[in-house]
């Protein structure tokens, strides 16, 4: 009987975090559609300088790219879908940070590197975890 206890939280602690991360998704996911409706009236609403407007507007299109990507990630273990969110954040920075040249290179370089593991590494092997 103890040892059947036992089995019982093993298995709760094994798919407690699977579960909390699947809440955490669902948050994130309301959140999606927040930006999404602050991206149409953002895309709608110009005002002050065509620089201000752009600005506005990549950086609420990017972060729905970012969290979308993040919310893929959580669902589906993959080291594919982590590569694919630091490009997406590395790009970011890059056009909506207003970076200096140096900064824009190791970013750029940072890209490419992500890139060629992604090309190079990830499709010979099998990284996918099933949950």
């Amino acid at each position: 009987m103890d040892k059947n206890r036992r089995e019982k939280w093993h298995d709760i602690i094994i798919h407690l975090p699977v579960f909390l991360e699947k809440i955490i998704a669902v948050v994130l996911l309301v959140g999606v559609v927040y930006g999404v409706g602050k991206l149409v009236l953002t895309a709608v609403n110009f005002s002050g300088t065509f620089e201000v407007y752009i600005d506005q507007l990549m950086n609420t299109a990017f972060s729905i790219i970012i969290i979308i990507e993040f919310i893929r990630m959580l669902i589906r273990h993959s080291m594919n879908t982590v590569v694919e969110v630091l490009i997406f954040a590395i790009a970011r920075g890059l056009v909506v940070g207003h970076v200096d040249s140096i900064n824009a290179l190791i970013s750029i370089v940072a890209i490419g590197v992500l890139l060629a593991c992604r090309k190079f590494l990830f499709h010979e092997f099998d990284f996918e975890e099933e949950v």
